[in-house]
């Protein structure tokens, strides 16, 4: 551990960038780094090499990529994890994943990154990665055991929904749901990590009590295998509802809705732009790659801040869209003065998260199920037992006009969560006709995705005006691969639509960047950001 646990920080972002951006020597003088107190001594000549080892612990798999300081992709691996799955403990609302398979798939991942053929035809050593940068999901609960201690073999996810009447007893022992979310940021639904501490104190109260601390994302616990630091960012502790205005955590709010006895256990928040330690030796070992041993560890923001960054909207009042399992719109904002802050209207599913750079904040409106409501759709209307091909799929849809025929389609697999929160709304489809087709059905899907994206987008903004719409949305994930999808999201916002050239590898670059910053890298927006296309919203148009 880095010495002793500080809850309160003045200012856990900031950055070693400004003095790491001099000369090569000025870099190897200062290759000393001090981190919270304790001082971490990396290899100097570590500091001069190219690569960057990103790594992004998802919900689906772990990705490994090796990024120059260039922002070029110069080589990755994905290695999959086992799908998050419903306990009986939990009831049908939960959705547990097992942490081991994270660090497990991490192994996969940077072994087969290392070793790849991108990795080899470049002539990229494990000597010339510089530095590790981790980001990932977020808002979860992982519970480390103590010696001895029962073990809760699963982690608790962002998405499970089962404390929904602790949200509601959080809310009355917190003096109202409003004012709860005047202290947190946003209403706290059954999601809120609040309200899986409590569920765990009433309903499994031996991993509570043996638990020595406690972890807030997936990267988080990579972090804790790479290092062995129980460490979060900013970012992710903002999600959590444990943290205040400030992004400190709120220590008198938990203690008066009974959690107090959580607070030694938290993760000390650290900045995301600077090493948090080195790679251990143990994990060099288990990594395949002894020579990773000492590189230094930077434990970014997590993946909504980190994917920010990465598809070029880390900038003051640049947005861009997620279109992945899930879905969300987020952006860059100017932070708001403690006066403002009151005028703040808290619609749920909206999020203000702390930002590396201390005069702005992230800002998402998160929808629960985006891609996979085509990924449903097209596996019971497509290929109902093969693969998906996305090119069959984009066909079925362009036969159809826009507006499918009246047919509309509300995209609630899972649940919603922005605008509104319930999470016993479902999927449903309004206008079937005898004229119906499969294309009609696709189509309706990827326009009701696009409506539920554009509502985020206008929940992130109820409290203010869009800081100028004639700016692009950049558009990232699994659905920016199907030349129709982004077309329709481009006539639904009335925005023109940016698609990013390496639309997959956002998370690792925001971490890459993050880690660039403390290199010394040029690492802005015109070097890091290049597009594949742009389609212009105009709304009416046959797409």
């Amino acid at each position: 551990m880095l010495g002793q646990k500080s809850l309160h920080i003045e200012n856990p972002w900031k950055s070693w960038s400004t003095s790491w951006r001099g000369s090569d020597d000025c870099r190897i003088r200062r290759s000393r780094v001090a981190v919270r107190g304790v001082e971490c001594n990396f290899a100097a000549e570590r500091l001069n090499k190219e690569w960057v080892l990103a790594i992004d612990v998802g919900t689906g798999g772990t990705k490994a990529a090796l990024i120059s300081a260039r922002g070029n992709v110069s080589a990755s691996a994905f290695a999959p994890h086992p799908a998050p799955a419903a306990t009986v403990e939990g009831g049908p609302a939960s959705m547990e994943q097992d942490q081991d398979s994270w660090w497990l798939a991490t192994k996969n991942a940077v072994w087969s990154c290392l070793g790849s053929t991108e990795a080899v035809a470049r002539g990229i050593s494990v000597a010339q990665v510089c530095a590790v940068a981790v980001t990932g999901q977020m808002q979860d609960v992982i519970l480390l055991p103590g010696p001895g201690s029962h073990k809760r073999c699963n982690a608790i996810l962002y998405s499970d929904a089962r404390a929904q009447s602790e949200a509601a007893e959080i809310a009355e022992l917190g003096g109202g749901s409003d004012l709860v979310a005047s202290i947190t940021g946003f209403p706290q639904g059954a999601s809120s990590v609040l309200a899986k501490l409590r569920w765990l104190d009433k309903r499994d109260p031996k991993s509570a009590h043996g638990c020595r601390s406690l972890l807030l994302g997936g990267h988080d616990y990579v972090v804790w295998k790479l290092c062995g630091l129980c460490v979060t960012d900013a970012t992710t502790a903002s999600t959590t509802g444990l943290t205040n205005a400030t992004f400190q955590y709120a220590e008198d709010l938990l203690e008066k809705v009974e959690l107090g006895h959580w607070i030694d256990k938290l993760p000390t928040i650290v900045a995301s732009n600077s090493p948090c330690g080195e790679l251990s030796s143990q994990a060099a070992v288990e990594l395949g790659c002894a020579a990773l041993q000492g590189v230094p560890v930077i434990h970014c923001c997590g993946d909504a801040g980190a994917c920010t960054l990465g598809a070029g909207a880390g900038e003051r009042g640049t947005t861009y869209a997620y279109l992945g399992t899930s879905g969300w719109v987020a952006g860059s904002f100017a932070k708001k003065s403690s006066r403002d802050k009151g005028s703040e209207v808290k619609l749920s599913g909206v999020y203000t998260l702390a930002h590396p750079d201390p005069s702005l904040v992230f800002k998402t409106g998160s929808i629960m199920t985006a891609g996979g409501n085509l990924a449903w759709a097209a596996s019971n209307l497509v290929a109902p037992s093969g693969a998906i091909d996305m090119k069959e799929l984009d066909a079925l849809v362009k036969s159809v006009p826009a507006g499918s025929g009246g047919l509309l389609y509300l995209p609630y697999l899972n649940g919603e969560r922005c605008p509104f929160e319930d999470p016993h709304a479902r999927a449903s489809f309004v206008g079937i006709s005898a004229v119906t087709t499969r294309g009609h059905l696709l189509r309706s899907v990827m326009e009701g995705v696009a409506f539920a994206m554009r509502s985020a987008r206008d929940a992130m903004f109820a409290d203010q005006l869009p800081e100028d719409l004639s700016r692009p949305l950049y558009l990232v994930g699994g659905g920016a691969r199907s030349p129709v999808w982004p077309a329709i999201m481009a006539a639904v916002f009335g925005q023109t639509v940016d698609v990013l050239e390496d639309a997959q590898e956002v998370g690792v670059k925001g971490a890459a960047l993050l880690a660039g910053q403390w290199l010394g890298w040029q690492c802005g927006h015109e070097n890091w950001v290049q597009w594949k296309k742009h389609i212009y919203g105009l709304m009416g148009v046959n797409i």
